[in-house]
């Protein structure tokens, strides 16, 4: 499972697991579903039907065709992710959107770059060069596949990627107080009662994290968080075992607020 760390505005550190490639294949799937039904409602509406085969009337098909099918299909992925806030109907019903590396909602830069590398302009052809479209979203599935950030050439190019929409940390207080208080336990560190229940559930969950996958991006965040406790209580220095730090930082909280 690849994920991202965003910082909030309150120097919280939020992980979201990234989009696999699966999950942007069934969005754009559900997305092009809607667009063939669409599609099909344009064409009977207007009674395209029966001019087809009409050659009088082929310049004036074509004109309609592209300004009521194709247009909207063409832009509909800037324009409804730039509103939406990094989703489209499939991204909706998928459950993930697109945002900025840093967490925040695309603007209209990002979502008109990653448009552009997705190649849904092509569609104004209406010769074999749609089937490069097909090519170009084929290498888009393998480069989100092989990608640290689960990214293709567009993510890349405008520094955004694909989340799913709730955060992978889903702790709550019920979480913390289940932690057992020892017998005749004595805090190590009394000044852990000025933190929070927020403060302990981040520490709790970058415990756990360490522990389920010690990759040295999630080292590197537990020893941050241990040297910002330890500054925060007031300590001369980190102790040098700042998971076990941690760990007896959130025993101390829970015997201390009980």
């Amino acid at each position: 499972m690849k994920s991202i760390v965003f910082e909030s505005a309150q120097n919280v550190k939020v992980e979201y697991e990234l989009a696999s490639a699966g999950q942007r294949v069934a969005a754009f799937m559900l997305d092009f579903v809607v667009f063939v039904v669409y599609f099909i409602i344009m064409n009977a509406a207007l009674g395209l039907s029966g001019v087809w085969f009409n050659p009088e009337n082929i310049g004036w098909m074509m004109f309609i065709q592209l300004l009521l099918v194709k247009l909207p299909f063409i832009f509909y992925n800037p324009v409804i992710e730039y509103l939406t806030h990094g989703q489209s109907l499939g991204k909706y019903a998928v459950g993930i959107r697109v945002v900025t590396v840093s967490g925040e909602r695309p603007g209209l830069r990002e979502v008109f770059t990653r448009w552009i590398f997705k190649g849904d302009f092509i569609w104004i052809s209406a010769d074999l060069l749609v089937l490069f479209w097909f090519c170009i979203g084929l290498l888009g599935v393998v480069y989100v596949g092989t990608s640290d950030r689960s990214q293709r050439m567009g993510d890349v190019m405008a520094n955004t990627v694909v989340i799913k929409n709730r955060s992978s940390i889903r702790y709550s207080l019920r979480d913390v107080l289940s932690i057992k208080s020892q017998e005749n336990y004595k805090p190590v560190y009394p000044n852990a009662i000025r933190f929070t229940d927020e403060d302990m559930l981040l520490i709790k969950n970058t415990i756990q994290r360490v522990k389920a996958n010690p990759n040295p991006e999630t080292k590197k965040f537990a020893i941050e968080l241990a040297n910002k406790a330890a500054n925060l209580m007031g300590l001369e220095e980190t102790p040098k075992k700042r998971l076990h730090f941690l760990q007896t930082l959130l025993q101390d909280y829970v015997v201390l607020t009980r």
